[in-house]
């Protein structure tokens, strides 16, 4: 009786332990897509889900970078389950490490190169039509849940270019900074070069709701007098030349 009792046992081991091994990658979207409540997702998945390959895509299915990963065992021991994320040779990569626990996904040392050009889709088409540049994102280290996520993301966006309502903009390189907390975050934005100065402060709730944001564009003295003629008819100008942009 006991042998035929260890017989059914070691079976289901075997059967357990054969699933994990040759579980499909798309498991790792499910989680990531639980985690961030469809906020970022994996498409295109290849390979298990210990080894495998993808595309990272944030919000409405804007492709960030194709990725490839390899599962860390050895965080099992401390009862959660982490990926390294191996960057490939070209632009677009990606590279950190994602850890799934209890506590929801946490993100360290995450770098993404990417186009400038991932940024339009967020942004309102009928207000910006094209973004050109190189966009270097950088979290050193984020956790998110289904309630929140907290932790900083820092970027720059190198030789920012955009077509803001048919007007092609030169915008130098732009830095931003994201500190994302429990009750919500406060983002900064501001760039060195370009033809007009950026000076942005923008905060939102904890369900990543926009509660008040205000962007201060000072034009430079080479700035074209078309873009000037259309800063008037969409920010609020100042006595000193300046123009405020209501982000709400």
């Amino acid at each position: 009786m006991m042998r035929k009792i260890l017989k059914v046992v070691l079976t289901l081991v075997i059967i357990i332990a054969a699933f994990l091994f040759f579980a499909p990658a798309s498991l790792l979207d499910r989680g990531l897509d639980r985690a961030s409540q469809g906020k970022w997702r994996l498409a295109e998945t290849h390979g298990t889900l210990w080894n495998g390959n993808g595309m990272l895509t944030y919000a409405q299915g804007t492709v960030l970078a194709p990725l490839r990963w390899r599962f860390e065992p050895s965080a099992l021991l401390g009862g959660a389950a982490r990926w390294r994320l191996l960057a490939e040779d070209t632009t677009p990569s990606v590279s950190g490490v994602l850890t799934f626990s209890r506590q929801g996904l946490a993100l360290d040392g995450l770098s993404l190169r990417t186009s400038a050009a991932v940024l339009q889709t967020m942004a309102p088409p009928e207000m910006v039509q094209a973004m050109e540049g190189a966009l270097v994102i950088d979290i050193p280290s984020m956790k998110i849940n289904e309630q929140n996520q907290e932790g900083r993301i820092t970027g720059h966006w190198q030789n920012a270019q955009m077509v803001f309502q048919q007007l092609p903009v030169d915008l130098g390189n732009v830095s931003f900074d994201i500190d994302a907390r429990q009750q919500g975050s406060q983002s900064t934005i501001k760039n060195e070069g370009g033809v007009v100065a950026l000076d942005g402060n923008f905060q939102s709730d904890a369900s990543g709701k926009p509660t008040h944001g205000t962007l201060k564009i000072t034009p430079r003295p080479d700035a074209p007098e078309a873009l000037l003629r259309l800063l008037s008819s969409v920010g609020s100008p100042d006595a000193q030349g300046n123009y405020y942009l209501d982000m709400k």
